[in-house]
């Protein structure tokens, strides 16, 4: 397929995805009309998903093939950064908070923290409740009726509150509404977003690839529902993981400046943490020495002002938080949903807090063994082998929300993978949650045993297909 008609084929499906995106508006899921109303509002955003998916793989192969000039390149490079700030902007003015509602959270931690409040001492369900309630800044009562788990602190961290509170500082005085404090997060993540852009084309630059492969990204509806549709903090972390990976791939050796980074990035979702251990590999023992005092420095400077006043009553809120997090949260886990299923037929005398913990535990094991298998013989480049790890994370997970995948999905362009690049179609079809109804006629937030076989068999087909190949390699090198 000529390379023209390809991206042209790949603007107007991207153009599809801004439309359907715009137009995307889900009930609260209650009753089975809600349910029937929201799978009607999905299904052109899944279908324009998969033209937009399907056209951005056709790019793939002919950059493959060499049809597209090789090294860097200004055309390129201004169409695709051009294009994805286009796309984006309409859906930050046009479209409204659909698919996920954590940015109203992000607003509430954000105005707390920007008026003094600490965000890891309140919760919202406490606010509602008070009998002698009254706004503490404008549109808080909006608000409060927005967010999930009100009952609990927030779950963010450090670096998190403190982008929140900036954006909240910056927001101008006037008609206040929860929308337009939400598009006040999702305007400053986006732009983050397009950050994380330039750097995948530096990184591109550095390796003389075509700067078309930044489309792979740019392009993708992934980023664009998630980021500047939902406005999720991803891009945030994202933007300094990749930063850690040009300055640790070109300077390997200067620790402090790529631990300050990744330390931040790691306050904005722990995630990012294995990668310090990647990028210290082959290196003394100075070195880890290093890293581990820069990254305790850092965590201290952010972390501190909020976790260590009132005797430490922020930080055992915060983890009072996570501990329920670890052990009841649970969304379209690929492996774990299938074991908690096994245990329960097999051990159906065990507690179902029993069940979950070893089903939790056994996840964590292989993440583990998976970490170690990428440490040892993981494939050639920093980004390919931190691709590998976010990429386990998810599927490992008991909980794997599309957003959560953007983090390996950043790295794709400069380091291809196509397991990876399978997910983040199919991981959208998680969102059949909203959607889903029950054998008896009831509504639950779950995605239907049918939707989770169609979504993981694709990519753990390709897994396989990928170990096969890579055994089939190595039997060849030792043979010669």
């Amino acid at each position: 397929m000529p390379p023209a008609v390809v991206l042209t084929w790949a603007g107007l499906s991207l153009g599809a995805v801004v439309v359907t995106l715009c137009r995307l508006t889900l009930a609260p899921l209650i009753t089975a009309h809600d349910a029937e109303a929201n799978l009607r509002m999905l299904w052109p955003f899944w279908i324009a998903s998969a033209m937009a998916w399907a056209s951005l793989t056709a790019l793939w192969l002919v950059l493959r093939r060499g049809e597209v000039a090789r090294g860097w390149a200004w055309r390129p490079t201004a169409l695709v950064v051009g294009i994805a700030i286009a796309a984006r902007i309409i859906v930050l003015v046009v479209g409204e908070p659909a698919l996920s509602d954590d940015v109203y959270r992000y607003v509430f931690d954000g105005r707390n923290l920007a008026r003094g409040i600490n965000p890891y001492t309140v919760t919202p369900q406490d606010r509602m409740d008070d009998p002698r309630f009254t706004e503490r800044w404008p549109g808080e009562g909006a608000v409060l009726s927005r967010m999930n788990n009100p009952e609990m602190t927030t779950i963010y961290l450090p670096a998190s509150q403190w982008a929140f509170a900036a954006t909240e500082l910056v927001v101008p005085d006037g008609p206040w509404s929860p929308n337009r404090s939400a598009r006040a997060h999702r305007a400053v993540f986006m732009a983050l977003d397009i950050a994380v852009i330039a750097l995948i084309l530096v990184g591109l630059a550095r390796a003389r690839r075509s700067a078309w492969w930044a489309a792979l990204y740019a392009w993708h509806p992934l980023p664009l529902a998630e980021i500047a549709g939902s406005g999720h903090q991803e891009s945030l972390g994202i933007a300094l993981l990749l930063a850690v990976l040009l300055v640790a791939e070109r300077v390997p050796r200067k620790v402090w400046a790529w631990t300050a980074l990744l330390a931040t990035a790691v306050l904005v979702k722990p995630v990012a943490l294995p990668v310090a251990a990647l990028a210290l590999k082959g290196q003394r023992w100075q070195a880890w020495a290093l890293s581990l005092a820069v990254g305790m420095v850092v965590c201290t400077v952010l972390g501190a002002p909020l976790w260590l006043t009132d005797h430490g009553e922020p930080l055992r809120q915060l983890l009072e938080t996570a501990e329920r997090f670890r052990l009841k949260w649970a969304h379209f886990g690929s492996v774990y949903e299938p074991l908690l299923w096994t245990l329960e037929q097999v051990r159906p005398e065990w507690t179902n807090d029993r069940q979950e913990i070893l089903a939790r535990r056994i996840c964590m094991t292989l993440v583990a063994v998976v970490f170690a298998g990428v440490w040892w013989r993981g494939p050639p480049g920093l980004w390919a082998r931190c691709r590998c790890i976010m990429l386990a994370m998810v599927l490992l997970s008991p909980t794997a929300h599309p957003w959560y995948l953007l983090w390996a999905l950043a790295m794709v362009p400069v380091a291809p993978g196509p397991v990876t690049w399978v997910a983040s179609l199919t991981l959208a079809w998680g969102y059949g949650a909203w959607g889903h109804v029950n054998a008896d006629g009831t509504v639950s937030w779950a995605a239907s045993g049918w939707t989770m076989l169609l979504a993981y068999a694709p990519i753990y087909g390709v897994l396989a297909w990928e170990a096969g190949r890579r055994v089939a390699a190595l039997r060849t090198l030792h043979l010669n």
